[in-house]
């Protein structure tokens, strides 16, 4: 689906890192090294350094509520498990606390088998972290701060240790325990939950009781004091209050922690279908930190302010393996306001670590004259309260080695029993060719413009009747660029032109599809944006806007600016829509960029709204959708459009080639592969279109191309269709019915099946195993390649029905 090509991306370089080993205490900031949307951190660590699972849950009653303040203090020693108390058990799982850290312990009463919110201190050393680093790893929380006094661009990282903070308050609960960090110094409590469900543990952030400010009294001017020869003595001037505020947190950081000695392991992030990072114990030196935000940045933010260059996260997910233990965290509360953070052994520690790290305030630009040219960077003074939560489910395995498949069918069975998503079956479990259709766009003249029709409704009918000849007996298709005035006009979608067929024609092809047995969507991309007046929009009275209160806009290939559409004011206006667009006879929409796949914060007075809310707005779109015409697709949509979707167009294929990502691997693809069918970018349009195909084969996809009954060269009269340099039908006939052929060979019969196994056998070449027990093995290499009894020929594939 359309994807946004105007965003501004950079690259930052590494920054250096200098550890002074004679000054105790002395640091860096971790995670300011690489990530290359972040704000400058200081780091002072020497003077600062949903629905829930019910089980049998059985509570240790020797504990009692702690009142009095307990100094935390570890000097850099990880806490001792034999002072560990029992909290609560299950069939499955025991939970222990430590009542003067708030640390914990989780173990399986099936295996043994042992997690900590530490890192593991089997294989702490004390040589191999700076001291400001042993206070961190040791810490159960490590925070980051502005001081609005001071520097209000510049955040600070520490932690509970480096701040001589206590706990002020310990509680048992029915499945856990509360426990209260207190840091005097700053004025910050932190309250904190964890709660042991049937077969994970949930740590969260309680919004009520969290505080960040700090009251100092204004001190009143004292009587003059003279010396013994009459002169005045000045007094000190009182240090000047920093207004110290709260930024991010990251909550248990270490949590199955693991080094890389003699440990089988990875980290999973959630970069594009899916990456690992590999344990190695002897990693090439770097200070990377992968530091990605959940649900891709936030335009509220992003003037003046060096955005993404990754792919977002689409899923609130990520993982660590370790010999025969794994864990999977999931953000289940707050994750509209969360970063996923990971680092290998030997970046910043010797421990390899991954966790959510939640966002209270953000940076950005403050303008300082009417023209919002001048201004300064600085954080949102407003905190953003909620609680934030992350569930940790425990996966220990007797006698199966556990691999990222084994965490992938985890979040699987969790997307069927918390998002109700169902397996496929039916209609709905056929491969579908996905036939994308530009229809018009604007054509740029010298005094005017005109509309320039690329595929009218009638020459589609002509395009779907050719392929159907030909054998593609299943297909989607959407009609891209439909709306009133073609493909790059935003606002005013109905009625579909008449130079395209109006809406006569639409239904009248919608009509023809329907009596072939394929299905017909609307690309509804479109209405995130507007340039005009149409839908009586009016910019500045409608518009997206950023904290400062300016007006979002994006700028396109064609240097024509189209503004963000409040997303309140865009829920009225698609609503308004939908009964017209029914009474089309169309299959429904396919929700792209600002509804599932954008997710913005709206300071607009008269449409405010959270970016929890945006996101609200957006499910709510979906399930209209939904409900309006019986089915709705999306394209590079984030996970809380999952529970909707019949199909997901555009979805990831690759990761961002991060310098430390050892692997791209098919988790999301795993996850979803059986739930819903999905398919990468077009493939007449790829960079590479023979990997293209083989990636879609491997990953269990379907083809997906786009097309126009014009020639490619007549697009070359629109200054906005710059992404779409190779579409006449006629010149990709033959290819668009030997992929759809291909692909119903392979995996015409799997569509309903969940993926079970996925493994790289030999350098290149890849095998995916479904629970049918077909098997799919995919050779990249440009040289053929012997698997078992078999051959695979280079850049091609082989099917078997129960392996090689």
């Amino acid at each position: 689906m359309r994807l946004l090509r105007s965003k501004t991306r950079f690259m930052v370089a590494a920054i250096c890192v200098l550890f002074a080993s004679t000054l105790v205490g002395f640091m860096i900031a971790a995670s300011a090294s690489t990530d290359k949307k972040q704000t400058e951190v200081q780091t002072t660590a020497q003077t600062e350094t949903k629905t829930e699972t019910q089980t049998k849950t059985k509570r240790a009653p020797q504990m009692s509520t702690t009142k009095t303040v307990t100094p935390a203090k570890s000097n850099g020693k990880l806490p001792d498990e034999t002072k560990f108390q029992r909290i609560a058990e299950n069939e499955k799982l025991l939970l222990k606390a430590d009542k003067a850290t708030g640390h914990f312990t989780v173990t399986s009463k099936t295996t043994g088998e042992v997690w900590r919110s530490f890192p593991n201190p089997k294989d702490w050393q004390d040589k191999l972290n700076t001291d400001a680093w042993k206070l961190h790893l040791a810490s159960p929380f490590m925070f980051r701060y502005v001081e609005f006094n001071l520097r209000k661009d510049l955040l600070k990282e520490t932690n509970l240790y480096a701040q001589k903070g206590g706990i002020s308050q310990f509680e048992v609960t029915d499945q856990g325990f509360k426990v209260m960090y207190d840091m005097p110094d700053l004025g910050f409590m932190i309250p904190v939950e964890v709660k042991l469900g049937e077969d994970f543990v949930e740590t969260k952030v309680l919004a009520e009781g969290l505080v960040d400010e700090k009251v100092i009294p204004k001190e009143e001017p004292a009587a003059a004091t003279v010396d013994k020869d009459g002169k005045e003595i000045k007094k000190p001037k009182p240090k000047k209050d920093p207004m110290a505020r709260l930024a991010s947190i990251r909550l248990f950081p270490f949590l199955g922690a693991q080094t890389s000695d003699d440990e089988d392991g990875f980290l999973y992030i959630p970069d594009g279908p899916g990456a690992l990072i590999d344990f190695r114990e002897r990693r090439a030196g770097t200070q990377n930190l992968y530091t990605e935000r959940v649900y891709g940045d936030d335009w509220a933010y992003s003037n003046r302010n060096t955005m993404s260059d990754r792919n977002p996260i689409t899923m609130p997910v990520f993982g660590i393996k370790s010999n025969k233990q794994a864990l999977l965290g999931v953000i289940t509360e707050g994750e509209e306001y969360a970063n996923v953070v990971a680092a290998p052994s030997g970046s910043f520690s010797q421990f390899n670590w991954v966790a959510p790290e939640y966002q209270y305030r953000f940076k950005f630009f403050q303008p300082t004259d009417t023209k919002k040219l001048n201004g300064y960077l600085t954080y949102s003074k407003e905190i953003t309260k909620s609680d934030r939560a992350t569930r940790y489910y425990m996966i220990d395995e007797q006698d199966e080695v556990i691999s990222y498949v084994t965490l992938a069918e985890r979040y699987r069975e969790l997307l069927m029993r918390e998002s109700a998503m169902k397996p496929l079956e039916g209609e709905q479990a056929k491969l579908r060719l996905q036939l994308h259709l530009l229809g018009g766009d604007t054509e740029d003249g010298f005094l005017w413009d005109s509309y320039l029709p690329l595929t009218t409704t009638k020459e589609a009918e002509a395009i779907v009747q050719e392929l159907s000849a030909l054998g593609v007996d299943n297909m989607d298709i959407t009609y891209l660029g439909w709306q009133n005035d073609g493909y790059s006009k935003f606002g005013g979608d109905f009625p579909v032109p008449d130079e395209l067929g109006g809406n006569k024609g639409m239904k009248k092809f919608t009509d023809f599809a329907h009596s072939k047995g394929y299905g017909v969507y609307l690309d509804a991309s479109s209405y995130t944006y507007n340039r005009g007046g149409k839908d009586g929009f009016r910019k500045n009275r409608d518009g997206l806007r950023d904290l400062a209160s300016s007006v979002i806009e994006s700028m396109n290939w064609d240097s024509r600016r189209k503004t963000f559409v409040s997303p309140q004011f865009m829920k009225g206006v698609i609503e308004e829509d939908l009964q017209e667009a029914k009474s089309l006879g169309i299959n429904g929409y396919v929700y792209g960029q600002g509804i599932g796949s954008f997710l913005n914060t709206d300071f607009n007075e008269n449409y405010r709204a959270t970016r929890e809310q945006s996101k609200e707005i957006q499910s709510q779109l979906f399930q209209k959708a939904k409900e309006t015409f019986g089915s709705v697709k999306g394209a590079g949509g984030n996970a809380y459009t999952f529970p909707y979707i019949s199909h997901m167009d555009n979805m990831a294929s690759n990761f961002s080639y991060d310098m430390f990502i050892d692997r791209v691997i098919p988790f999301a693809q795993i996850a979803l592969h059986g739930l819903t069918t999905y398919s990468f970018e077009y493939a007449n349009l790829s960079d590479d279109y023979a990997d293209n195909f083989l990636k879609g084969i491997e990953y269990g996809a379907v083809p997906s191309f786009v097309v126009t009954n014009a020639s490619s060269q007549e697009l070359l009269k629109s200054l906005s269709l710059h992404e779409f340099y190779s579409t006449n039908y006629k010149d990709w006939l033959e290819e668009i019915v030997s992929q759809y052929q291909k692909y119903e060979e392979a995996l015409g019969d799997v569509q309903n099946e969940f993926i079970t196994g996925h493994r790289e056998i030999v350098g290149g070449v890849f095998e995916t195993t479904y629970s049918n027990g077909k098997q799919v093995i995919v050779n990249y290499n440009d040289q053929e390649v012997r698997v078992g009894n078999v051959v695979v020929k280079a850049k091609d594939y082989i099917v078997s029905k129960g392996g090689a």
